[in-house]
């Protein structure tokens, strides 16, 4: 019985996956009039962000709808789905005595204030570029007082953007270099937490297999799970492409000096592609986790204010909860302080 629930959701999710698979496949495919008479060079870079896109944004559909449905499912049968595997906290040594623990320190959330108010800028202003020919793109650009001040808007965010990247590399420096009789070193952090590694790989698979029925046993994740690593380390793949592309169109004329119109062409389908890419999975996949899933739906608010509701960090992270406890336990005025992402 349990291999035939199983088997009705693995169906459900690839039939479902398979037609969601095909709106951002179609939407992508408008591009091959675009392709058509493109060098073969040119056109190799285009479809490989086409199906670089329409690969990422189905994975990211198929995480969504695991997660949704074994949530609905568990609400059909009346089943709690989200255990830690830590049981529910009772009084005593072996549960936080506060009911939210800081997450994320100042920096770290005005950080994230710039990125999500500079890629919504971004996202609005390079999309109505691309697709200018149509409504609602085409009345939007006239309300902002034409392409060029659009174009202006563009690349002040794009600047904004730059500089949180670099800002977020300053940050990390003192924690992750350090000297040593003045010989540089790498130190040895929490910044390592964010680093994928073959745990990561057994968490997917376990939840996977969790899902399906085929465990009882849902993963265990530490400070930062397989996805939150995921779309930590897309934004550093994503603004190397977007920034470095951008510079190039920025000074197109300076660029075809430089390196032809080869470069400028390039530059151009990576920008586009890059951002539908990007665009799509912060819509589907990191708003739905982030906010719109059950367990923290309608807002969740931790990376704003930096603090997570300890009921949460036990749900979500239950390895570093258990972290947490222990550290509590050894001296209780540790509890008033939880271990940042970096020291």
């Amino acid at each position: 019985m349990s291999q035939l629930k199983s088997m009705w959701k693995c169906l459900l999710v690839l039939a479902v996956t398979a037609v969601l698979f095909l709106v951002p496949t179609t939407a992508l495919a408008s591009t091959d009039g675009e392709v058509a008479g493109m060098p073969p060079w040119l056109e190799f870079v285009e479809r490989f962000f086409v199906l670089l896109t329409a690969s990422v944004v189905a994975f990211g559909i198929l995480l969504v709808e695991m997660d949704f449905l074994h949530w609905a499912w568990g609400k059909i049968r009346g089943k709690a789905v989200y255990s830690s595997g830590l049981g529910t906290p009772s009084p005593g040594p072996d549960r936080l005595p506060q009911t939210h623990v800081p997450r994320f320190d100042l920096q770290q959330r005005i950080q994230h204030v710039l990125l999500m108010s500079s890629f919504i800028i971004l996202a609005v202003t390079g999309i109505s570029q691309k697709y200018y020919r149509m409504e609602p793109f085409d009345s939007f650009i006239v309300l902002m007082g034409g392409m060029e001040t659009l174009r202006l808007i563009h690349r002040v965010a794009g600047g904004i953007l730059i500089l949180d990247g670099l800002y977020h590399l300053l940050y990390l420096a003192p924690s992750v270099l350090g000297f040593r009789r003045g010989v540089p070193r790498i130190n040895a952090g929490h910044w390592v937490e964010m680093i994928p590694n073959l745990k990561d790989a057994q968490d997917f698979f376990q939840g996977m297999g969790y899902f399906l029925g085929r465990t009882q046993q849902p993963p265990q994740f530490g400070r930062f799970s397989y996805l939150q690593k995921f779309d930590y380390w897309s934004v550093f793949w994503g603004l190397t492409i977007m920034a470095g592309s951008g510079v190039i169109m920025l000074a197109p004329v300076l660029g075809v000096q430089l390196t032809g119109t080869a470069m400028i062409a390039a530059a151009l389908a990576a920008h586009s592609d890059e951002a539908i890419l990007a665009v799509a999975w912060i819509l589907i996949v990191h708003m739905y986790h982030a906010h719109l899933a059950p367990r923290v739906f309608p807002f969740n608010s931790t990376i704003f204010t930096g603090n997570i509701p300890t009921k949460l960090l036990q749900e979500e992270h239950s390895l570093e909860y258990a972290h947490l406890v222990e550290e509590w336990a050894a001296s209780p005025a540790i509890s008033q302080e939880s271990p940042q992402f970096i020291r």
